[in-house]
């Protein structure tokens, strides 16, 4: 997920669009999208790399085809709640066309906490088959920016505050179709929202620079925004047990156009202007993974994963019902590559009800060189750790564990970073 500035390419009539609501928070997901850590304090813990031993409920995230191995009727929850911290060395800037950019911010770090979950079950129909269903958050956040701009011909503060949350609820089904290889599918609906308050104050010498700006000068300009939409993906995964050292899996989201419909209001020192309904058709991007476990001795397994996250045809272009004035249409800016994840997990057996588990993975950026955005510290090639400890109270599990995450990276002479933690805890009851 990624809270994205819009690029403005003609001025002033667009800046005055994005001026007055600097960010436009978009949602995108991940199997790996969303740069998502996945589900299960177990599986996380384990860099999540299970895409070929998920053998629990957490399955219904990482590979449905590891559903049919689950030998008892189950039920999980998963709670983390950690803080992140992001440092822009442009802070807020906005290209303008030309190779030109104008930013009046020197705000240039962030930080933000979060709490989020997921649950689920599943119920083995016979020795070969099993249903699950479950849901999680691969994303809630927010964020909050406040600077002024003392002295600028154009602005001379802002105030930013929003959301956006994605939830995911599954149903997935897998079955034995020989003895060592097994078939899973499942569907996602996904349900997407989205809502910003921000408040630009403009200069009084706004109207100098461009008599576009001259009705907003020496005014402060308040939009809000409200929207949200649903859609639907097709999952579907394979496991092959090669042999009693060697287990092999596969993965593939089909990805999901989730269409978010809302309203935008405009304000000026607080009288209303303009309001006008929207769509912003968010590209859910699909998502392709492989992965392999080996039981390197009966209390140690080893596991790795690589994993694709197709954001290339990624948009922010957004359609005004009645567009005009202070709400203009804006067309697709992004031109984001594809990601890539390395996972890399290790999961020890200390005795026969407590086990260890520890982990590393690393993300590639999806962002484009050219998005100058306050969220483009969010993007950055990613190093995570993890590690976690369970213990088996019979038909009660439970494990606890945390992971650690930084990384960096330098576009056009300005450096972005990122990093972060959070705590993660899960129980697991068999009945």
């Amino acid at each position: 997920m990624h809270i994205i500035v819009e690029r403005i390419h003609v001025f002033p009539r667009a800046a005055v669009l994005a001026a007055c609501c600097f960010f436009n928070l978009v949602s995108g997901a991940a199997a790996s999208g969303y740069e998502f850590d996945g589900i299960g304090a177990k599986a996380v813990a384990r860099g999540g790399a299970v895409i070929a031993d998920a053998a629990d409920w957490t399955a219904i995230y990482w590979n449905p085809a590891a559903l049919s191995d689950v030998k008892s009727r189950e039920a999980g929850l998963e709670i983390r709640a950690g803080y992140s911290y992001s440092k822009d060395g442009d802070s807020f800037t906005i290209p303008l066309g030309g190779g030109t950019t104008y930013g009046p911010f020197d705000k240039d770090r962030a930080h933000a906490g979060f709490v989020i979950g997921s649950l689920g079950a599943v119920v083995p129909l016979d020795a070969r088959s099993a249903i699950a269903v479950g849901a999680y958050t691969p994303l809630l956040q927010g964020a909050d920016f406040r600077d002024t701009a003392p002295g600028d011909l154009l602005v001379t503060a802002l105030d930013y505050s929003g959301s956006v949350a994605v939830g995911v609820a599954n149903v997935s089904y897998s079955r034995k179709l020989t003895e060592k290889f097994s078939a899973g599918i499942g569907v996602d609906v996904i349900y997407g929202s989205l809502s910003s308050d921000s408040t630009i104050g403009w200069s009084a010498t706004a109207g100098l620079v461009s008599a576009a700006l001259a009705p907003v000068a020496g005014k402060d300009q308040t939009n809000k925004k409200e929207a949200d939409g649903y859609g639907i993906e097709g999952v579907a995964g394979v496991t092959w047990q090669h042999n009693d050292e060697w287990r092999f899996g596969a993965v593939a989201r089909s990805g999901a156009r989730v269409p978010l419909k809302g309203a935008e209001k405009v304000y000026l020192d607080g009288a209303f202007q303009q309001k006008s309904d929207f769509t912003l058709p968010v590209h859910h991007p699909a998502t392709t993974g492989i992965g392999a476990a080996w039981q390197v001795r009966k209390d140690l397994k080893l596991t790795c994963d690589f994993a694709q996250t197709w954001w290339k045809a990624f948009s922010n272009a957004l359609t005004y019902e009645d567009p005009g004035g202070l709400l203009n249409d804006s067309t697709k800016t992004y031109h984001w590559k594809n990601s890539y994840k390395f996972r890399f997990g290790a999961l020890k057996r200390v005795d026969e009800r407590t086990e260890v588990s520890a982990g590393y993975a690393y993300d590639t950026p999806a962002i484009d060189g050219d998005s100058i955005d306050f969220s483009t510290a969010i993007d950055v090639p990613m190093h995570r750790f993890s590690a976690a400890l369970t213990h088996d109270w019979s038909p009660l599990e439970a494990t606890i564990g945390a992971l650690a995450g930084a990384g960096r990276r330098t576009a056009h002479g300005v450096d972005y970073s990122l990093k972060g933690w959070y705590v993660i805890g899960e129980a697991r009851y068999r009945f």
